[in-house]
């Protein structure tokens, strides 16, 4: 199987919490996930930045945003191979877009901006 590239919101608890519960879940290692606040722009010169700044976004030979990132994490993780229907209505119906939409508009968001240096909040 592939690799795929994950950058999340890094200033986003719920993102945070999420991607540490699937790193601990990808048991193939299939997952690459990169902190999104402290990528350099040039890295990814395809990767719509303020998008992803709203939406998971992911790179598996092109960028995928949303409910579809979610997908294909999920794609990547054989425990949720079961849940593989669900998550193919939800996309067909897109209420998963919506739903997705709904948590990540709700979402915290906790600029860090520290160093040893200094601290602004």
């Amino acid at each position: 199987m592939k690799k795929i590239i994950v950058l999340y919101d890094n200033w986003c608890p719920n993102c945070t919490n999420f991607i540490n519960t699937i790193q601990k879940l990808d048991y193939f290692k299939l997952i690459d996930a990169k902190k999104l606040r402290n990528i350099d722009k040039n890295t990814y010169p395809n990767l719509n930045l303020e998008l992803a700044k709203k939406q998971m976004a992911c790179y598996n030979g092109k960028w995928n945003y949303g409910f579809q990132s979610i997908c294909l994490i999920f794609s990547k993780l054989p425990i949720f191979w079961l849940i593989t229907p669900l998550l193919l209505i939800l996309k067909i119906t897109r209420i998963g877009e919506y739903i997705y939409n709904e948590l990540a508009v709700k979402r915290k968001i906790i600029p860090i901006h520290c160093n040893s240096k200094s601290c602004e909040i």
